[in-house]
């Protein structure tokens, strides 16, 4: 496979040396061969990105390893190092490598937060315990481990639930309080799925412990939304949720299955903006920013009617969520592409 040298994530445009296909399992004895300096680095870091691919840990250890004897002067080593790391990481954690992944991340200097989020997002289905990924967290910067355990207990419950046909309550409502808002709304997208955003069927199914079932999905993807930047926003309980978005916690269990279900609903990309309007005057704050912030993103030819009457509301958070969407007209916009897998 040809791959372009790039700094990933670096931002740094240009180009460098195109590596020959590699043979599956090449590693450091291959990349000596090559007759420059800039082809052995280049060979290095594309073997441990291949070896991550193909789930080979110890290959991909030592790819990175040999960058070491290979680079010419210190700061080359580093930055190549950095990014032979952040490959390495993010392709075992696709591979479903948590721990591995987590200890390349926790060495890719610059590129440590996005490889971490890349590995996160990436991890597959599997059967290993949310604990043995978060024992890896610890090889983290420690700036870091506090977002890496949220994003890593939401990939978990994204797993176990939405896709497979099957939405039953009881794992979420058994889950710990430090993972009960990512549990509810792993559910909720699983349930708002298999019910074609039908909220009361998915709440009464919560409340009997009904499982709900349907046909499973070959690729999991759905509707997300980049974060607005609301003054006053960030001082409220918000977790990470699927594919780097953050949401609202809820002060009980019940608001935050309501929060849960509403991001449900915008996931499900059958939902329009009606099904957020009758929540614009919920009493409670972290309910009606949610339905909020979902109603401005979608079409709807009511849209900057309702949005003016909120105008005056007292509530600074909702009048600066007004005031944005009115002045950039986000509901002529096209929401996010689906974005999960």
């Amino acid at each position: 496979m040809l791959v372009l040298l790039l700094l990933a994530c670096s931002g740094s445009p240009g180009s460098a040396p195109v590596v020959r296909p590699l043979p599956e399992g090449a590693g450091p004895e291959v990349c000596a061969r090559e007759p420059f300096e800039q082809l052995r680095i280049a060979c290095l870091v594309e073997s441990a990105a291949r070896a991550g691919r193909e789930g080979n840990a110890d290959l991909a250890e030592a790819a990175c390893a040999a960058l070491s004897t290979t680079a010419a002067s210190a700061e080359s080593l580093g930055t190549w190092q950095d990014e032979c790391h952040f490959r390495a990481g993010e392709e075992l954690g696709r591979a479903g490598k948590v721990v591995a992944a987590l200890a390349h991340c926790g060495r890719a200097g610059r590129f440590a937060t996005f490889c971490t989020t890349h590995t996160g997002w990436g991890i597959p289905p599997g059967d290993a315990p949310l604990a043995t990924w978060l024992s890896g967290v610890t090889a983290l910067p420690e700036a870091l481990r506090a977002e890496a355990t949220d994003i890593l207990r939401a990939r978990w419950w994204f797993n176990l639930y939405f896709g497979t046909g099957a939405a039953d309550p009881a794992p979420a409502r058994a889950a710990s309080p430090d993972e009960a808002p990512h549990a509810r709304g792993a559910w909720a997208l699983e349930a708002i799925r298999l019910t074609d955003g039908d909220l009361p069927a998915a709440l009464a199914a919560w409340a009997s412990g009904i499982v709900l079932t349907g046909p499973p999905l070959d690729r999991r993807l759905g509707r997300y939304d980049a974060p607005f930047k609301i003054p006053g926003e960030d001082a409220l309980p918000r977790i990470w949720t699927f594919g780097g978005s953050r949401r609202f916690v809820g002060a009980t269990p019940e608001e935050d299955l309501d929060i849960a279900l509403l991001e449900g609903l915008y996931f499900h990309e059958r939902a329009g903006a009606e099904a957020f309007a009758p929540f614009l005057r919920d009493p409670r704050p972290a309910v009606r920013y949610t339905a909020l912030r979902c109603f401005r993103t979608l079409p709807s030819p009511d849209a900057e009617a309702v949005l003016s009457a909120l105008a005056q509301d007292p509530d600074p958070i909702v009048a600066a969520h007004v005031a944005d969407a009115l002045k950039y007209q986000t509901w002529k916009g096209k929401p996010n592409a689906p974005g999960l897998r």
